[in-house]
């Protein structure tokens, strides 16, 4: 249970790059002892979602400028892929999801708040991910989303402006799935990850300066 809602708040990036995981404040919030805990966390660190310092403190990895790159490359690959299968499989109520969620992300980010928006940006994302029906492509996926829910955190610390051409792609996802038109799908879907690489490589090279805060506030019974 712990692991999983790590996780969740990794993939809704509650944590940036860079944040620390302290386990006694991590085991409060959760209400249970340190050492379900430490297991999680050990788990993630041998997963790679995060990583163990020599002071043995357990942290969020600030990925290079390369990293950084490769990984939108692949995500792209990926979730046009899905994005494409998605629009040729999708249900009726699926789709009702979809633009639920989407109006979700454009409420939230109205609001302001960040932890709704992430969580309706997933949701969005993965509503997609499943209409596609490919459970291997959505575990690879996912896994790819460990590294980039902190990523999202980055963008949120910048403002709206950065965020601003989300709105554009999701409504263009949203009309191509209706459309039924896988290509259109695809290229959204690309786009609509690509778009942000400057804004969040600029991002990091703040972390490493120590300019930015590197957590949201956790709320565990918020996340999926």
């Amino acid at each position: 249970m712990i692991y999983g809602k790590l996780r969740a708040m990794l993939l809704d990036g509650l944590f940036a790059p860079g944040a620390k995981l302290k386990l006694r404040e991590l085991a409060k919030e959760f209400g249970t002892s340190n050492t379900p805990v430490r297991e999680a966390l050990n788990r993630l660190a041998a997963e790679g979602s995060l990583e163990t310092a020599q002071n043995r403190t357990v942290g969020v990895p600030i990925p290079t400028v390369a990293e950084v790159r490769e990984s939108r490359r692949i995500r792209m690959e990926l979730e046009g892929f899905a994005a494409a299968e998605a629009a040729t499989r999708i249900t009726a109520a699926e789709m009702e999801q979809v633009e639920r969620f989407h109006q979700e992300y454009l409420q939230a980010r109205q609001d302001g708040d960040a932890i709704r928006m992430q969580h309706a940006n997933r949701a969005f994302h993965f509503t997609i991910y499943d209409a596609a029906r490919m459970p291997m492509l959505r575990e690879m996926i996912e896994n790819f989303w460990l590294r980039n829910g902190p990523l999202q955190r980055l963008l949120h610390q910048r403002g709206p402006e950065p965020l601003r051409p989300s709105t554009r792609f999701h409504q263009e996802i949203v009309a191509a799935l209706h459309e039924r038109d896988a290509e259109r799908a695809r290229k959204a879907m690309r786009d609509d990850i690509a778009y942000p690489t400057d804004a969040i490589i600029v991002a990091l090279a703040e972390i490493r300066e120590g300019v930015t805060s590197n957590s949201l506030p956790i709320s565990t019974g918020r996340s999926p």
